[in-house]
């Protein structure tokens, strides 16, 4: 035993610092960095990482196992050539990181990282001919002792970057598991045969080539002649996450605390929903990033309670999928990495499902398919409200313009299958009979520039769609308005609807001259927020202006 412990404890001590570094380190650092973009806490996902390093480590320990029983040479030729891989992925995912792409679902030009690529290439020729030179300079087995050494160091470095993280972030805060959130597809189907307000949200769908598709699509015109489109529409937030809750509450988030503190407060005082409440809708919020955390979550008609049958599971096959794909998004070489197909990761989709209700899931070509084969159910004496957003004509470009997927599809290809997508739900209502009696907002939570990847992006996401229909309302066009509107006018807006005003007696106060603030932050970097204004159309970003004014954490 003790010669087979001398021969075998520096392959056990490599076998134990890959796992520890992939599934320990790596996804606690990730959350720890990223704790408002994940549903679960870090107690949710420890057992998981557990599992996948305690098999990792079997796996690996197999091996070396099986070449030491075949020949101990064999053996310290087979510790060089793993830990030589082992040091070069530690080097590649911890040191060579800053220029990594943003997985933000853009398809990533891998043309643009050629130096990447070859300081890559230059580090994985450096660290084999080290290893080669070490190998022959000392004996096998003094140089395997060094490869044991070295992983013990790089062991010891990455527990001492574990308890720095784990000591000055959030990471070891417990989320609010009394009362887990989670949007499901109930009611669905449902409408009220009396009143129905729907909002009905197309990610990232930009005015600009919105207005270019619908030009040219007189039939699409035709079904939309009741609506108002307000082309010079601006976002504040060039984001969903930020989005979305200015929408639904009125509250603009400038870091001014925690965003998870921020939501509950916002969506605890939201004029939407508070109005929505006193005229007694029926409140439904179809979005998967739905984070109340907060009882007030129990209102709203197709939210369930996880926690009433225990937390909300994590389904660990899928977790594993993406946080296996991150890793080798991060440790692969750069010339490797776009062999992952990796464009964005979605932690959502690791929510196991349930007997009880189905989570809603914002594909769009997956909503297309669905929301008929669901049926159509009506009530008479309640009145409906729908919140539903989809991921529209954002990146990843997934279809054509009759909602087929397609691997060649073009941005502008999403705008047009988002207006089919409009016209199949807006012929919906009208086959159901509660067209004419559906308020109905179409629009985006922000617009789109092309590619925002690191370093390119300034401002052009500034000018979504928005398009607005009355109760009862009818047109003989569709009409245009040139009112400077803002998101920040929405909650005004939504109560004059709900008073049964028609499109064209929203905003009424709205002053041609007025000034317009856009916030200006690059994705996952939204502790530094910059300011910007204009006094000019919503898609003339040459006449924005920085004011000074910055928001940061």
């Amino acid at each position: 035993m003790k010669k087979y412990l001398k021969n075998m404890w520096i392959s056990y001590i490599i076998a134990l610092t890959i796992p520890y570094m992939l599934f320990i380190v790596e996804p606690i650092g990730m959350y720890a960095n990223n704790i408002n973009d994940f549903w679960f806490d870090l107690g949710i996902i420890i057992e998981p990482n557990i599992i996948f390093s305690l098999q990792l480590f079997l796996v690996i320990s197999l091996l070396f196992n099986i070449v030491y029983f075949i020949n101990k040479k064999v053996l310290y030729v087979f510790n060089i050539v793993v830990f030589t891989c082992f040091f070069y992925f530690y080097i590649q995912g911890n040191y060579l990181v800053g220029n990594l792409p943003v997985l933000d679902g853009e398809r990533i030009t891998w043309s643009k990282y050629t130096n990447d690529m070859i300081i890559s290439g230059v580090v994985i020729g450096v660290v084999i001919i080290a290893s080669i030179i070490g190998s022959i300079k000392f004996k096998l087995t003094k140089m395997v002792k060094i490869c044991g050494f070295v992983t013990l160091a790089i062991f010891a470095m990455l527990s001492t970057s574990l308890i720095s993280t784990l000591a000055t972030t959030d990471a070891l805060k417990v989320k609010n598991r009394n009362f887990i959130a989670a949007s499901t597809t109930k009611n669905i189907e449902k409408f009220s045969t009396e009143d129905n307000f729907i909002i009905f949200l197309l990610d990232a769908t930009d005015q600009r080539v919105f207005s270019e598709v619908l030009k040219g699509n007189k039939e699409a015109q035709t079904l939309l002649k009741d609506f108002t489109y307000f082309r010079d529409t601006m976002s504040v937030h060039p984001y969903t996450r930020e989005s979305v809750p200015l929408i639904l509450t009125g509250e603009v988030y400038e870091n001014q605390e925690k965003y998870n503190k921020f939501l509950v407060n916002a969506y605890k005082n939201s004029e939407l929903f508070n109005n929505l409440y006193d005229r007694d809708y029926e409140v439904n919020v179809y979005f998967h990033e739905f984070y109340f955390n907060d009882q007030d979550a129990s209102k709203i008609a197709n939210v369930v309670n996880t926690s009433k049958d225990g937390n909300l599971k994590l389904d660990y096959n899928k977790f594993f999928n993406q946080e296996f794909k991150y890793d080798l998004f991060r440790y692969l070489p750069f010339f490797l990495k776009e062999k992952t197909g990796i464009h964005k990761l979605n932690f959502n989709k690791t929510k196991a499902k349930s007997e009880k209700y189905t989570l809603y899931e914002p594909n769009t070509l997956d909503f297309y398919k669905n929301f008929k084969k669901q049926g159509f159910t009506s009530v008479d004496d309640q009145k409906v409200f729908k919140f539903i957003y989809t991921y529209g004509s954002h990146v990843p470009h997934q279809f054509n313009k009759d909602l087929v997927k397609d691997e060649k599809a073009t941005y502008k290809n999403g705008v047009e299958g988002c207006l089919t997508l409009i016209e199949k739900y807006i012929n919906y209502l009208k086959e159901n009979d509660v067209y004419d009696n559906t308020k109905i907002v179409i629009m985006a939570d922000h617009g789109y520039n092309g590619s925002n990847s690191k370093g390119s992006y300034e401002h052009g996401r500034q000018n979504p769609i928005f398009l607005v229909k009355g109760k009862n309302e009818h047109h003989d066009e569709i009409t245009y308005s040139t009112k400077p509107i803002s998101y920040i006018d929405l909650q005004d807006a939504f109560e004059d609807l709900m008073d049964n005003k028609k499109s064209n007696e929203l905003f009424s106060n709205i002053k041609d001259d007025r000034i317009r603030r856009h916030l200006v932050y690059q994705y996952k970097e939204e502790n530094h927020m910059v300011e910007w204004e204009t006094k000019g159309k919503a898609w003339e970003t040459n006449k924005m202006y920085k004011t000074g004014k910055e928001f940061n954490r």
